[in-house]
Formats: C-alpha cells, structure tokens, sequence
C-alpha cells in the first residue's frame, strides 16, 4: 500500500517510528476520521494545535500530521533530571544556560499551584506561544516543548531595550508611556486596524519611547524608520511622533496582509519583508530577529494586560 510522502517527513518532524504511522495509515478506516482514523476524543486538542475538522476529513497529510502529533504525546517521556534538551533550548533561544538551570531546578523543588509543565508556564502566556508557533498541548505536557517554552520566555523578558533616562519604569515593568504617544497610537490604530498596543510594543522595542532616536546605522525616530522604507510609508517627519506611527502602522499592516501573521508582520518589520520570503515563510535565522519577534511581543503582552 503507498502512503503519502508526508508520512515520513511527519513522523521526523514529530520524532516518531515511522512504522507505527505507517500502521495507522489506511485510505479506508473504519472509525475515526481521514486517513489515520483520528480518535473524535482528540478533536478539542487538536483545535487548541490548530487543526480543524475539514483539515483532518479534506487533507490528507494535515490528518497524518495530526496523528504524529498523537503518537509523539503518547509517547512522551517522563521529565529527567536536568535533560539534554535544555542546553538545547538554551542555545536555541539564546538564553543563558545557568540561568535556564536555575530556573528549572527551582520549578522542580518548589512546585507552585499555577502554571503548566515542569517550568510552570504561566497561562498568560499561552495564547503568545502559539501565535509563535509552540503547540499548546506539547507545551502543557511534553518535558523538552515545556523547557523550550521557558527558554523563549526568558529570552523575550530579557532583550528589552535600555530605556531613555527620562522615561520611568511602572511597577509593571512597563515605561510610563507619554500621553501623547499612547494617543497618537490609538489615531493610527484607528485608521489602520493595528492594535494599538501592538504600535507601541514596536515602538518601545525601536526607540524606548524616544521621538528623536537616531540609530548608528540611520533609522530615525519612534518607530525607526530607515530613509527608504519611510519614503514608501511615511508621510511627514519620521521624528514626528503620530507620522512616525501612522507610517509603522501602514507597514505592519502591509506585511500582516502579505504574509497573514502578525509574528511574521514583526519579523518583516525587522529584517524585512523580502528576508520572511527568502526564510520559507518564517522567522528568518537571523540572530538579532530571532531574539526581536519575542521581545515585541513580551512587550505587546504587557501593554495589553496593563491597558484592559
């Protein structure tokens, strides 16, 4: 019987026996749904991971992917004393080891009431994770997603700019963000339909607030626009607060359009739209983009629970 060359592509993607998928796999099942027969039990899981019902009937290899998924959570091992994956997380996210280490050793020993997995990920961090590409359910469960979600945390809570000396940090951890600026955010979110939380997490990632930032390579103003990008998308002065956030709203919003992402809009805004395309459609491997997709979006996160 042939099965689909997404079989084996899953099953390395999924770490898991290419065998035991292949044994699953019949174009006919008697019960469950598609071609991997997927127990309905699995389905509110499955959505939280972001596959829907017609996926699973209508796709083939999103069922087969589905049901790698499965069998990876199946198989799960119980976590380890410090495992090898998290000098792998760390590297991988550029997060201090010892720090990491620390981390996880006080998760283990003190074990809160709260949070998911051994590294007691906070809920509220959920809904950014998967927008980063972290699947819930692996997330809550499996030990090394767990402590590569920490790592991504660590690294995000980590990356923020230094703040200008006149700004003064909340209790929150948040600048006190100049009434202006939070007003003019809310004008070019009104006319654009980006968040305007989001506007002023780039804005506090580019400039820390500072209207008048210059940076060593050129980039100008609040949203740190470069002479070329702003002559496509701004209007005015880049060193005016509301031009300069009416411009990066209409980027952002012209790169959310393009790539359906508001993750890859803030990847694009960094390195480039052109850089996102080159990547396959991902974050590209960029160091410095790598550590500033997580960072905007600790910072949007913050604004948000602030403002509510």
């Amino acid at each position: 019987m042939m099965v689909p060359a997404c079989l084996q592509h899953e099953a390395m993607q999924w770490q898991v026996p290419v065998q035991k998928l292949e044994a699953l796999y019949h174009p006919d099942p008697k019960a469950g749904i598609g071609v991997m027969g997927i127990p309905t039990a699995w389905l509110p899981i499955l959505k939280k991971n972001g596959f829907t019902v017609f996926q699973l009937q209508k796709n083939p290899c999103a069922n087969i992917r589905a049901a790698a998924l499965i069998l990876s959570a199946e198989h799960a091992e119980k976590p380890a004393t410090a495992p090898a994956c998290l000098k792998q997380a760390a590297t991988a996210y550029h997060t201090n080891y010892s720090i990491l280490l620390t981390t996880y050793q006080n998760a283990m020993n003190f074990k809160p009431a709260q949070g998911y997995g051994v590294m007691h990920i906070p809920g509220q961090w959920l809904p950014i994770l998967r927008a980063s590409g972290f699947p819930e359910w692996r997330v809550k469960h499996e030990t090394c997603w767990n402590i590569a979600a920490a790592a991504w945390i660590l690294s995000a809570e980590g990356t923020q700019p230094p703040t200008p000396v006149n700004v003064q940090q909340s209790t929150s951890g948040i600048p006190n963000i100049p009434a202006r600026i939070a007003a003019d955010a809310e004008l070019a979110s009104r006319s654009s339909g980006v968040p305007a939380p989001l506007l002023l997490a780039v804005a506090w990632q580019e400039s820390g607030f500072n209207p008048q930032a210059i940076s060593p390579k050129g980039a100008q103003g609040l949203m740190q626009f470069m002479p070329g990008t702003w002559t496509r998308f701004g209007h005015g002065s880049p060193f005016d607060p509301l031009d300069a956030l009416q411009a990066g709203a209409r980027y952002l919003r012209h790169l959310a359009l393009r790539f359906h992402s508001w993750r890859l809009a803030i990847a694009g805004y960094n390195a480039g739209g052109q850089a996102v395309i080159q990547a396959g459609y991902r974050i590209p491997p960029f160091q410095q983009t790598q550590r500033y997709v997580p960072s905007v979006l600790s910072h949007y996160q913050k604004i948000s629970l602030e403002s509510r």
